[in-house]
């Protein structure tokens, strides 16, 4: 609708002045008509971002991965803002560390010394 107003005040200029260029004017009006949009995916997006255990299936008995998780020092659970991981692996890991510590596979108070030199999952900077 307004781009039919915007056409015929634009002819109404031309025609003032004699530009003889109006035919394709008319003809780009009419073609868009005719144009269908497209959807396309937007290419600013950015990549979902996916936590270090999305491929991963988090079990009680594997205390080495769980003792990533942990603080060497106190035995506390990191959090996910320390971690990186999605809410869904964090309570997976959080449940499965309970469940481990329950069942006697981990230590409550610290660390197991055997783990104290993996590498580390979460980017933890422990003192040496």
């Amino acid at each position: 609708m307004f781009a039919l107003r915007r056409l015929q005040r634009i002819k109404s200029v031309f025609s003032q002045h004699g530009i003889p260029s109006l035919r394709s004017l008319t003809s780009n009006v009419e073609q868009q008509k005719d144009d269908v949009l497209v959807k396309i995916e937007n290419p600013y997006k950015e990549p979902r971002k996916g936590c270090v255990l999305c491929n991963v299936t988090v079990d009680f008995k594997n205390i080495q991965l769980l003792s990533q998780f942990i603080s060497p020092y106190t035995g506390r659970i990191y959090g996910r803002h320390i971690t990186g991981l999605c809410g869904i692996k964090q309570k997976e890991v959080s449940k499965a560390i309970k469940k481990a510590h329950s069942m006697g596979f981990m230590s409550v108070t610290h660390k197991h010394p055997q783990f104290m030199k993996d590498p580390n999952i979460c980017n933890v900077k422990h003192l040496d």
